[in-house]
């Protein structure tokens, strides 16, 4: 992961670490993670922080423009597309 910040605005690239179906079932796992079971706490961990702080999410899986904000939703994650303004 790396994370990038300018002024008050922050985004985390998280490379493989998130992919669609981790935000409804984080703990899932994707087949090609070596230790799922710590794959799935650091999504978890990673997506708690996220929802927190509003800070932005950039995951290669993700569709165009890749560019989320996360929202907890009871039990489960919600990624909401990030304006993109080129």
């Amino acid at each position: 992961m790396v994370r990038l910040a300018s002024g008050g605005d922050r985004l985390t690239f998280a490379g493989d670490a998130v992919f669609t179906v981790g935000f409804e079932h984080p703990d899932w796992h994707n087949g090609f993670e070596h230790d799922p079971e710590e794959a799935a706490r650091v999504r978890v961990r990673l997506m708690r922080e996220l929802a927190a702080s509003g800070e932005l999410l950039l995951a290669t899986h993700l569709s165009f423009p890749s560019v989320w904000q996360v929202k907890v939703d009871g039990d489960v994650f919600r990624c909401v597309p990030a304006v993109w303004d080129y």
